[in-house]
Order: C-alpha cells, then sequence, then structure tokens
C-alpha cells in the first residue's frame, strides 16, 4: 500500500467564495432526497458486497462447480481495504465481500429444482452466456443473504461482470431489486454496453479479445452491441428502466489505453482502458424514472489500463465510499479566464483541457491510500476539450467530481490538471505534432465536504471558479428493509 504523504496544498494561490446560488441547489438536493423510494437502507456492517468477476482463466471451457465461493486475491484486497471479511473466510458475516464462479457445470448443493429449472430456462433461451452466468449470480447473492442474515447486497460488476451485473439489476433476477434487497450497483471498468472488438466482423479483431481469455464464442454473441441493445437497451440512447431508479448506480472508468501499442485505440478511434472504450462503460441518459433521487449515476475515473485498476488504490477508497457514505459531492469548474494560453500565433484560440486529480485524506487515514480517488486527463481524453481566447471569461459547467465521499470525510484536496493541445488525434487537433501540449500552471484547493460554497483558484495562466454542491442520500434505517425469507 502506498503509504507516502498526500501533496502539500497550499491556499494562497485560491479562497473561499460565498454564492447564494449554492444555499440553493443544496436546499434542492434536500427536496430531491425526499422524494426517494420509501424502501430503507440497510447500514453496512448488513450489507453483503457481492463481486461479479470477468474473465476466468479457464473460461467457458470450466467443468468445476459455479455459485460457490472461491478465493481471489483483488477482492480479498478490496474487503480489507473496506475493513471487511471475505465469503470464503467468514461466510456468515452479514457484511462480508464474496465472490464465486459463474462459469462451471457442477451446481451448488443450496440449489433446488426450481433452481435447476431457472438455469435449463436460461440455457434453452440464450444458449447459456449472460442471462446463465447473471442467474447464476443472483442465486448466489440470495444464498449469501440467507446464510449470512444480510438484509441486503450491493453488486460490484467488473469488466464482463458489469454486462452481467446490468442484467441481474434491469431484469430483477431473483426479485433482488424489486424487493429491496439491492442496496447498490457498481460497474468497475464494465461491458455496460458492449464491447467494440466483439462488435467487429473483422477476425484480426476478434483475435485480440480472445487474447484476453478464453472466451466462449457465446460471450462473444453477448457482447456484441446488437444482442445488448436487443435484450436490454442501447445505453447511448435514453435508458428508461425504473428499476434503476430505486437504487444508487455508480460507474468507473479506466482511462489509460496503454495496452498492446495502443492497438485499440489505433483500431477504434476512440479513448479506452486498453480492451474497453470508455463509452462502453457507463449509462449515456435515463429517464426521470430511471434516476436515483432524480440524479444520474456518478461517474469515476482513474488513470489505469483494464487490469491496472486491480492495484489502483485510489478506486478502493472511491468503492468505499460508495458503500459505506451517504453524502455525494459534487464539485464543478463553473467558469474560467485564461491569462496566459500558451498558444502558438495563428492558432486561436487555444484548445484546452482542464483536467483535475482529487485525493482523500480521510482515506490516507484509515487506509494508507494516496493515489487519487478520481482523475481526468487529456492524455487519456477522459475530459473534454474547450476553444478559450486569452483574457476572455468562458463558462463551462464541467463537472469535476460527481460521487460519494466517506463517512467523516471533511474535506477533499483538488489539483487542476490543464493542457493546451497543439496535437492529439483522439480530439481532432492537428496544429503542430512536434509539440502537442503544453501544460499550463496548476492550482491547489481544499474543499470542504461539510459546507458547500464557492472557491475561486488562481494561477500563473489562468483563474477559475469552482462551485460544491452536496446531496445527502437517504440515512440508513434497518427497520425499513426486510431481511430476506429463508428458503
Amino acid at each position: 500500500m502506498n503509504t507516502c504523504a498526500l501533496p502539500t496544498f497550499h491556499s494562497d494561490a485560491s479562497r473561499r467564495l460565498t454564492s447564494p446560488s449554492i444555499s440553493l441547489l443544496v436546499i434542492l438536493s434536500f427536496i430531491i432526497a425526499g422524494l426517494a423510494s420509501a424502501a430503507g437502507v440497510a447500514p453496512p456492517v448488513e450489507t453483503a458486497t457481492i463481486v461479479v468477476t470477468g474473465f476466468n482463466s479457464s473460461g467457458a471451457s470450466r467443468t468445476g462447480p459455479f455459485g460457490v465461493d472461491v478465493a481471489d486475491s483483488t477482492v480479498t484486497d478490496l474487503a480489507a481495504t473496506i475493513g471487511r471479511t471475505t465469503g470464503w473466510q467468514t461466510p456468515t458475516a452479514p457484511d462480508q465481500v464474496a465472490v464465486c464462479e459463474y462459469y462451471g457445470s457442477v451446481a451448488p448443493a443450496y440449489y433446488t429444482p426450481q433452481d435447476f429449472a431457472d438455469l435449463q430456462d436460461a440455457q434453452v433461451q440464450f444458449g447459456g452466456g449472460v442471462p446463465r452466468y447473471a442467474l447464476i449470480m443472483a442465486k448466489f447473492a440470495k444464498e449469501v443473504m440467507r446464510r449470512s442474515g444480510a438484509k441486503q447486497v450491493n453488486i460490484i460488476g467488473v469488466s464482463f461482470g458489469g454486462l452481467i451485473s446490468r442484467y441481474m439489476v434491469e431484469k430483477d433476477l431473483e426479485g433482488l431489486v424489486s424487493a429491496g434487497n439491492v442496496a447498490s450497483w457498481i460497474s468497475i471498468e464494465g461491458v455496460v454496453a458492449g464491447n467494440w472488438l466483439a462488435s467487429q466482423s473483422n477476425s484480426s479483431l476478434e483475435d485480440l479479445l480472445n487474447e484476453a481469455g478464453d472466451i466462449s464464442t457465446k460471450d462473444i454473441e453477448h457482447m456484441n452491441y446488437d444482442w445488448v441493445e436487443s435484450n436490454l437497451h442501447n445505453p447511448g440512447t435514453e435508458a428508461d428502466n425504473s428499476l434503476l431508479g430505486t437504487l444508487p448506480v455508480h460507474f468507473w472508468l479506466a482511462t489509460d489505453d496503454n495496452v498492446n501499442n495502443r492497438a485499440l485505440t489505433v483500431a477504434s478511434g476512440k479513448p479506452n482502458d486498453g480492451v474497453v472504450l470508455l463509452r462502453d462503460g457507463f449509462l449515456h441518459d435515463l429517464t426521470a424514472q430511471s434516476r436515483y433521487l432524480g440524479l444520474r449515476p456518478t461517474l469515476g475515473a482513474i488513470h489505469a489500463t483494464h487490469e491496472g485498476t486491480k492495484t489502483h488504490q485510489g478506486i478502493r477508497v472511491g468503492v468505499a465510499a460508495q458503500v459505506m457514505g451517504r453524502r455525494r459531492v459534487t464539485v464543478m469548474l463553473r467558469e474560467v479566464m485564461v491569462t496566459n494560453d500558451h498558444e502558438s500565433s495563428g492558432f486561436t484560440p487555444a484548445e484546452i483541457v482542464f483536467g483535475v486529480r482529487l485525493y482523500s485524506p480521510h482515506g490516507q487515514t484509515l487506509y494508507g491510500v494516496t493515489d487519487p480517488i478520481h482523475e481526468l486527463r487529456y492524455d487519456d481524453a477522459s475530459a473534454p476539450v474547450y476553444a478559450v481566447s486569452e483574457g476572455t471569461t468562458r463558462t463551462l459547467n464541467q463537472v469535476w467530481f460527481d460521487n460519494m465521499v466517506l463517512p467523516d470525510e471533511t474535506q477533499l484536496l483538488l489539483r487542476s490538471n490543464v493542457d493546451e493541445l497543439d496535437f492529439d488525434l483522439l480530439y481532432g487537433i492537428s496544429e503542430n505534432p512536434l509539440d502537442p501540449a503544453e501544460g499550463l500552471t496548476d492550482g491547489n484547493l481544499t474543499l470542504s465536504t461539510i459546507t458547500p460554497g464557492s472557491y475561486e483558484i488562481v494561477t500563473a495562466d489562468w483563474r477559475g471558479i469552482v462551485d460544491v454542491t452536496f446531496t445527502d442520500y437517504p440515512a440508513y434505517d434497518a427497520a425499513k428493509v426486510e431481511g430476506w425469507e429463508v428458503y
């Protein structure tokens, strides 16, 4: 674990402002909170976490048992970070973090005749694949609740598990969502929308995908955009599923494309993590009934490759905040004025990316983590680019951060990461390939997570106004949560 100190941020280049509009936003956030579903939220000590993993090395050819606890080092590390035990270590702990194989051919001992019939139906209707895997994971979640007494579960889908967990939630498998037994759905670098490689009719691209694991033809078919749109919906359009509006939904993107000499970037021309396009990792828009508390799902980003998320410490702090925290903090860069754009003569206005890093002081105190919990940067093409004229105030309203914070977190540390671009194919800029980017002076802020407000960030090259607002999710109330009926 990284035990280096967090960067020291000084306040001489910034100052806290006051803004009447912030108070209004906070009042509105509490009004919205009052519109939440009447379903209760169990406290973390009574909530298990189910992890739906990505591809297994043995994959679809695996013949061993499915639906039973397995040891997984990444899950063990996550459990340790959030102070939990694992299902294979302590299967009766209500707050365990549990994972099982969804590949395999041997059913677990807890299966009933109806469970076997359900799996057979999925096999007949879909040929197995995602619907079968999702059903196995839903039945496993129900079993974890039965054996442990947990009242709810967090469902975390990773990579291919993002699509599987999405199917679990939107299809309400085993009635988990409609019964109020899902505390949250979290997708990490998930194949939520399908997979670009799996959707191409190019054999060499399919070979590249197969290098990621022992992937069955059925799995590739179910990651195809057409299959996802036919059996769920196209996340690039407006999602409409009332079940999504009953629980917090969180998406995480890995944004570093430096895998296989950036092969996926060259092939697709889109930002990615080496395996999944960023655009495929989240739901782009949702109808009113599909939004929890009237809000879009949170969207976090970390600078890591697809495989690199396994060792990224910052995302563990972020997930801990999502499974334990009740305050959502939104940080918005409202407006900027650039005083020195570093742009070459003849190419104005300058194309500038206002990137950012956020750090959790409480995460360092609890877990020794100093990695950013959220990061946007130009070389990942994970932040928007703006045409900015020197000396002119430009309104951006760019969301710099919108996510949960840890309980007892009193502040976040912010460091800007601003660059003027002269050559970047993902952004469509081709001015000067010999000098593709030049950094503007960065600024630092210490943001309160207790009191909302506005801040002025001032550097030698630019200045801006940053707004911080909150939405408090409904408080934990175990009395409103019905425990799973023992069967």
